[in-house]
């Protein structure tokens, strides 16, 4: 009779045993179509958003994956080429435990039920030789370490070794960074935390420290063509010494940036606040910063800037060359067309300066639109003046407005001589300078003051320019500023 319990107790021990090895098996298998289906949306996206065909891309390969019952080992390979056009591998490692309680997690203190449990680590390799020499021997520069949930949800912590290596050149506080994924909801979570990162220049001598440094992103795909991500970067000192001089401070700078991308169009708001400046023990105010780049077709940016590239290229190889070809022209113009298609606007929105004396601004915006058919069949030779024309004639409208504060400048300088040991002594000099060289402005048109503030506001749509509420043409504009530029303004039609 005593031995019918122990009987049932085995069966059912045999039978949990097969259920949890079946079940092993097949969340193994699970992962492995969901690994293979992301490295083809990474290869996919990369493709997508690289410059060139005539470029090798990077590619992740999965060169290896042996998958067993309760685990798997995964090899992986990013391919590359450098700025030389060589080839370069970075080989990574993928220990992986299947669900549902991976023995790894468990190990770890991580009871949760998941699909996986995934922990890669980079294999010692000639690109990350520095890295690996920087570390105690059989130490790693860093490990990914991955929860994979039943419905493809990832929770990820990527753990960065400190390092130092270049004789002193880098020295890195290491730290973490955490990750999170939902795939019902296509969203992206990350936050990273490290305390220190410098870098030093032997040749100049220049020593660049971040200290504090704190990341947070968030990033959601409405589909498989459409981004929307925000990211910001803060930290509580940003520090550069420079051989005989102060050094350079920004205290608690804050970098913000929003884009939203549909294909290759893209939007981007950038908003840098660059903190509290000072100069060696001087105080020079806090600067803020915002951009904005919309309508921006960046695939065909980066086709022009490649052209452009090349053709840079090609002079430097000539030098006793005439200029582009004619062929080389008109490959230019049709490169530049799909730029402007989507009537890309670029703004400053605002470069903001503020001390206790004052505040100067400067805001520009310049918003483009398409260009017709029948620039092509201009038969212009030189190329600078066909692409002058050409993009005049692609300007939609154009404004920048300045408001610069004279006792704001005044201490500005009294504070950059105070941080050198000079004093005040190129005060008076800059006053002087400032009150002529406005001045001269002033009688122009060109500029406004009142009282200590210069502000000047330009605006430029249909070939018209408006100069501090002023109408007039281009050729007038012209006339105005050649006390001061020259310009070279293509024929209006």
């Amino acid at each position: 009779m005593k031995q019918r319990p122990l009987k049932i107790t085995a069966g059912l021990v045999v039978i949990l045993a097969l259920a949890y090895t079946g079940t092993s098996w097949y969340f193994g298998r699970q992962t492995q179509e969901r690994i293979e289906s992301w490295v083809e949306k990474i290869n996919q996206r990369i493709a997508e958003r690289w410059p060139s065909s005539e470029t090798a891309r990077p590619v992740l390969v999965i060169r290896d994956y042996q998958r067993g019952v309760f685990s798997s080992d995964i090899r992986y390979s990013l391919q590359f080429h450098d700025k030389q056009g060589d080839n370069k591998t970075v080989e990574l490692r993928d220990a992986l435990s299947h669900g549902p309680w991976p023995w790894t997690a468990v190990r770890q203190g991580e009871w949760r039920p998941a699909a996986a449990w995934s922990q890669i680590e980079p294999l010692p390799s000639d690109i990350l030789k520095p890295w690996f020499g920087a570390i105690p021997e059989g130490a790693l520069p860093w490990t990914l370490k991955s929860w994979i949930g039943f419905g493809g949800d990832i929770a990820s912590q990527w753990q960065l070794a400190p390092i130092q290596f270049g004789n002193g050149r880098v020295d890195f506080s290491g730290g973490l960074v955490k990750f999170f994924f939902d795939p019902a909801t296509q969203r992206g979570i990350a936050s990273a935390r490290f305390d220190r990162l410098v870098s030093f220049d032997t040749d100049s001598g220049v020593r660049a420290r971040f200290e504090g440094i704190e990341l947070k992103a968030n990033t959601t795909s409405r589909d498989a063509s459409s981004l929307q991500s925000d990211q910001q970067l803060r930290l509580d000192r940003i520090s550069v010494e420079v051989p005989d001089s102060p050094a350079i401070a920004f205290v608690g700078p804050v970098l913000k940036t929003i884009s939203s991308s549909t294909g290759s169009l893209t939007d981007n708001q950038l908003d840098y606040d660059l903190g509290r400046i000072q100069y060696g023990d001087q105080d020079l105010g806090r600067i803020n910063l915002g951009l904005s780049f919309d309508h921006l077709d960046m695939l065909a940016l980066q086709a022009l800037s490649s052209e452009l590239e090349h053709l840079e290229q090609t002079k430097n190889e000539r030098p006793d060359d005439v200029g582009p070809s004619r062929e080389q022209q008109q490959r230019l113009i049709s490169l530049i067309k799909p730029v402007l298609a989507p009537s890309p606007r670029l703004s400053l929105d605002s470069l903001h300066w503020e001390t206790s004396q004052g505040t100067s601004e400067i805001k520009f915006l310049l918003e483009f639109q398409p260009v017709a058919d029948d620039v092509s069949q201009s038969a212009v030779e030189d190329v600078s003046r066909m692409l002058n024309e050409m993009i005049i004639k692609a300007i939609r409208q154009s404004s920048a407005q300045l408001r610069l504060s004279k006792p704001m400048l005044l201490q500005i300088v009294s504070q950059i001589g105070k941080g050198q040991g000079e004093g005040d002594v190129g005060v008076p000099l800059v006053s002087m300078l400032f009150d002529q060289f406005t001045g001269k402005l002033q009688r122009e048109g060109l500029v406004q003051r009142q009282g200590d503030v210069v502000t000047a506001d330009y605006r430029y749509a249909g070939q018209q320019f408006t100069v501090n509420g002023k109408p007039m043409s281009p050729v007038e504009f012209a006339a105005m500023l050649s006390p001061f530029v020259s310009l070279d303004l293509p024929d209006q039609q």
